[in-house]
């Protein structure tokens, strides 16, 4: 029994380590920033540039399966994760990071994470392969809910290198158990590779996720400052860098569909098809994974910076906050993996929708201006929606394609599950911060505590550099400003407030993208994954 699902428990390490690994960077920034001697911004830049990579290789990463077969892509991606990790956990300073785990690292990744699915399909089929794909995308959801606890505990008691060194543990015995993965069989034509679709690829996919990660800082539209290159500040008409970053991306990816559309035509071999897309139910399968990546990683965001700023709490408190999400999520998957011969996968993804939204709605109905902990939902409903989504999505997605297609598909889905994180985090932060400095500037304009002279100094200092912080971040940065004890009470009670508002904003923003992928879902395949 146990011989039966090895392959299953070789890539669920495999995607764990993958997910985990970000979520354990972010709890360590301060002791990395201190350890490497560098700046938050350098170890920001470093979490941005291994989103980048990864996002940019992925569609690669599927293609390659392919050309040297699935197997040995994945173990070239679990060696090159293995080296990046190991080298990372080695750094004395920032650029040995950004090489080992943001290139090699992300790189890796890149090359891993769509041949998974495409191994999974290979070893497992009906209700088994139903189950497989439900587990996998469990256990990435999972993983980057309890990254926080093993990261906070690391860091806390040990040293972050030990999060890098027990992956590299988890790498050896990757490679070690994926013996028991089918040996490669290649067609005797071997596939060329598309170097033209890959340029376009990268290079579009770059610059639009490097867009959405820059919009932040610069802005969206308006520029908040401009972007500097050496001697020269970029801010054309006073439009901030990011529209035309994107702009130019996607311009590169409709090169990208033109050319590939071509080499299809020509029966020649490109990075995919162009008409997978017009396969019945693929183009919303991939719509629906998009949002149900970026509803989680922008609740992974902001739920955590939620605990942390209001009743600041630690890295580990954090994650143990997250248990009963993580817990619902993984029971969730596990049921949906055996009702998948009951009801049509699309009528369970339906209810995992009504369900994020309904746990969605119970969270920010629970965050108030004077909540407790022990007031507060942890989003087990919530949990318990996404882990239905994800028992079905995945094996909707592949199973809507021939064999010989989930190579492409798998590098495709990768692409949009990438997006969707990114743009996700991005536009929930943006949210909430704009939220935030609108309420400031309201709050302090109305306010009759604060000294009418106080007032346009305290506006523009909202505009300039507006942040969410925590109340004791907050008093120790108005007493660095010598702002008497009147002044503060005033302040520190208006920033709470508005606090409190811009996360109940951000999580109304994640009920929408539940609504969008609720209605997304018709388009889904009316079938069953599996017969009774």
């Amino acid at each position: 029994m146990i011989k039966k699902w090895l392959v299953l428990i070789t890539l669920a390490m495999a995607m764990f380590i993958i997910v985990i690994d970000t979520t354990i960077m972010n709890v360590s920034i301060s002791a990395l920033v201190e350890d490497l001697n560098t700046t938050v911004s350098g170890i920001q830049g470093a979490i941005s540039i291994y989103a980048l990579v990864m996002a940019s290789f992925i569609l690669i990463g599927g293609k390659l399966g392919d050309i040297l077969g699935k197997k040995r892509t994945f173990m070239i991606g679990t060696i090159l994760f293995g080296i990046g990790t190991f080298t990372a956990s080695r750094s004395q300073n920032l650029g040995m990071l950004l090489i080992g785990w943001s290139f090699i690292e992300g790189l890796g990744s890149a090359l891993m994470l769509p041949n998974i699915q495409t191994l999974l399909r290979d070893e497992y089929e009906g209700k088994d392969l139903a189950f497989a794909y439900s587990i996998v995308s469990a256990i990435g959801a999972v993983g980057a809910a309890v990254g926080p606890i093993v990261g906070g505990y690391l860091t806390t008691f040990h040293t972050w290198r030990w999060a890098f060194l027990l992956e590299v543990l988890v790498v050896i015995a990757v490679l070690l158990l994926s013996t028991n993965i089918k040996a490669d069989v290649l067609p005797a034509k071997k596939p060329k590779f598309d170097f033209v679709g890959a340029f376009f690829s990268v290079l579009g996919l770059f610059s639009i996720v490097l867009g959405i990660l820059l919009g932040q800082v610069y802005g969206f539209w308006v520029a908040k400052q401009p972007f500097v290159i050496g001697p020269f500040e970029i801010a054309p008409f006073g439009l901030s860098i990011t529209p035309f970053l994107i702009g130019f991306g996607l311009l590169l990816i409709m090169l990208l569909f033109r050319w590939e559309k071509r080499l299809e035509e020509a029966g020649e071999d490109g990075l995919f098809k162009p008409t997978l897309f017009n396969v019945p139910g693929l183009t919303p399968g991939f719509i629906v994974r998009s949002l149900q990546m970026a509803i989680t990683a922008a609740f992974l965001f902001t739920f955590p910076l939620l605990l942390q700023l209001t009743f600041e709490f630690t890295a580990m408190e954090t994650g143990i906050a997250l248990l009963p999400f993580s817990i619902a999520l993984l029971v969730a998957a596990i049921i949906g993996a055996k009702l998948t011969a009951r009801f049509i996968a699309k009528r369970i993804i339906q209810a995992g929708f009504v369900l994020v939204i309904l746990g969605l709605g119970i969270v920010v109905w629970t965050v108030t201006p004077d909540v407790q902990p022990s007031d507060l939902a942890y989003g087990v409903v919530f949990g318990l929606g996404l882990g239905l989504i994800a028992s079905q999505i995945l094996n909707l997605v592949f199973s809507s394609v021939d064999e010989k297609d989930t190579p492409e598909t798998s590098g495709l889905n990768g692409t949009f599950e990438q997006l969707g994180n990114s743009i996700g985090v991005a536009l929930v932060g943006t949210i909430m911060l704009a939220t935030l400095m609108t309420g400031l500037q309201v709050s302090i304009e109305e306010s009759t505590d604060i000294p009418e002279e106080d007032k346009s100094e305290l506006i523009a200092a909202v505009e300039s550099s507006v942040q969410l912080v925590s109340n004791s971040q907050l008093e120790a940065g108005l007493e660095e400003a010598g702002a008497d004890e009147e002044l503060q009470e005033d302040i520190m009670e208006i920033y709470s407030l508005n606090r409190t508002q811009a996360f109940q904003v951000g999580i109304v923003f994640l009920i929408f993208l539940g609504l969008i992928g609720l209605i997304s879902t018709v388009g889904l395949s009316d079938r069953k994954l599996v017969e009774d």
